[in-house]
């Protein structure tokens, strides 16, 4: 199977207006954002294009653009400034969610998504490390959950205000998902001291007896049921069965996961404007070209992908030479990026194909 894409993502309209963007505003501080953080005024230029609408149904105030623009889209903005991708490209987590949840509590935070006056993001994936390792636990009390732990993962601290979380209900081994005020008294973060991807504010969450109330409770799920599935559904099929639990996967459109191939192309693309007839960059360059049009099953596309751009920004590195490693520079931005994507939603399934990837045999 290849991925069927419109003849040209890049020349949508939504695309170019966003790339201006991209090129005119997040561009010239990429390297100096990765070391500090992400300002509000990067989301708000992106908001001014529409940016946040395209994670919404059209019938809730969103954009309907098509995925393989929003694919284009996302890869770019990953290879030029990875801090800001990993925060915006998460804000539409909690829309499936909503829907999900079907409340009209959740349904009216989708129009405030669409509009930027809301920022959304993730924190959910550490359930999975249960029980071996207790991260937001819910215990049912009248009206809804009353959520304690530590959610060990989520970006965006300080700009974001819609959590898609999850944890735990020990007595009866079901995960609980639901959609949280990250304004709540009961919710404090501290930034991790991260080496990758500083900028993008990733912190970890104290939940010290926040009340998740029934009308924002997304999923609950059986612990079994939910790790059966965890790694082997693409992102995308799984935010469109929860807008639309009928929907056929074969409906969904294939598109590579977001990020890799950005940061692998952008590297590249630096490196061949320094060494054009370098047989080995013109065949590294082929080698991703092929990986991101041609679909693996789950997990495997994605730690393919997630490889290649190890390999692609350390030869940006090693193009660039010692000034790749001054903290300016935007090689090293994307080298470091690259390593942040191997630990990225680390489902079981998904750290096998990662480490089946790096062993794979070497050409005599």
């Amino acid at each position: 199977m290849t991925v069927a894409t419109p003849a040209n993502p890049r020349s949508h309209p939504a695309y170019r207006e966003f790339a201006e963007v991209v090129a005119e505003v997040l561009a010239p501080a990429a390297a100096r954002v990765d070391r500090t953080e992400v300002p509000r005024s990067h989301l708000e230029a992106l908001r001014a294009v529409g940016y946040h609408r395209w994670f919404v149904p059209e019938q809730y105030g969103g954009l309907a653009v098509p995925p393989q623009v929003k694919a284009a889209a996302d890869d770019l903005l990953f290879g030029v400034d990875p801090s800001t991708a990993t925060i915006v490209t998460q804000h539409g987590a909690p829309v499936g969610p909503a829907i999900q949840a079907g409340s009209p509590q959740t349904l009216a935070l989708l129009p405030k998504l669409a509009a930027g006056k809301l920022y959304g993001g993730a924190g959910m994936g550490h359930v999975r490390s249960w029980p071996q390792r207790r991260g937001t636990v819910a215990t049912r009390v009248p009206g809804g959950y009353r959520i304690d732990g530590v959610i060990g993962w989520h970006s965006g601290w300080g700009l974001t205000d819609v959590l898609w979380l999850g944890a735990v209900d020990e007595a009866r081994a079901e995960y609980v998902f639901g959609l949280a005020d990250l304004h709540d008294a009961k919710i404090s973060g501290r930034v991790l001291p991260l080496t990758a991807v500083y900028g993008s504010r990733t912190a970890e969450l104290t939940l010290d007896g926040y009340l998740l109330p029934d009308a924002y409770v997304s999923e609950v799920i059986p612990v079994a049921d939910w790790k059966a599935r965890d790694g082997r559904i693409s992102l995308d099929v799984r935010r469109a069965q929860q807008i639309d639990p009928g929907v056929d996967p074969a409906d969904v459109a294939v598109v590579a996961p977001p990020g890799p191939y950005g940061l692998a192309r952008a590297a590249l693309d630096d490196a061949l404007r320094r060494y054009p007839d370098e047989p080995s960059l013109l065949a590294l360059s082929a080698e991703l070209e092929h990986a991101v049009a041609t679909p693996l099953p789950d997990p495997h596309w994605r730690a393919v992908l997630d490889e290649i751009a190890v390999r692609a920004t350390t030869a940006g590195v090693v193009a660039r030479g010692g000034a790749g490693l001054l903290d300016g520079d935007i090689a090293q931005v994307r080298a470091r990026a690259a390593v942040f994507f191997q630990v990225r939603g680390l489902a079981p399934v998904v750290r096998a194909a990662h480490f089946a990837t790096y062993a794979r045999p070497t050409s005599a």
